[in-house]
């Protein structure tokens, strides 16, 4: 029986790979800029079924990736202690 992927987890892949794919790339700060607003995001995917709650807050000019892990699309690891 194969694996079912689910239509969820299709529309958040969707809605980074947009994200990813309008920012600029800053190879000399190594950082990822969002050059989109969350309203921006919106009009870009506006077909019918789409799950508005998944499109996340994000800002124009908001470091998704940085070289430091302080991104706003990085996971926060907690040291050891």
């Amino acid at each position: 029986m194969p694996h079912k992927r689910s239509f969820l987890g299709f529309q958040k892949r969707l809605i980074r790979g947009e994200i990813f794919r309008r920012a600029f790339y800053d190879k000399l700060a190594g950082e990822v800029v969002s050059l989109l607003s969350r309203r921006d995001l919106l009009s870009v995917l506006n077909f019918e079924g789409f799950n508005v709650s998944l499109v996340p807050e994000i800002e124009r000019g908001e470091v998704l990736i940085d070289g430091r892990g302080r991104g706003s699309f990085q996971k926060v690891l907690c040291p050891r202690g």
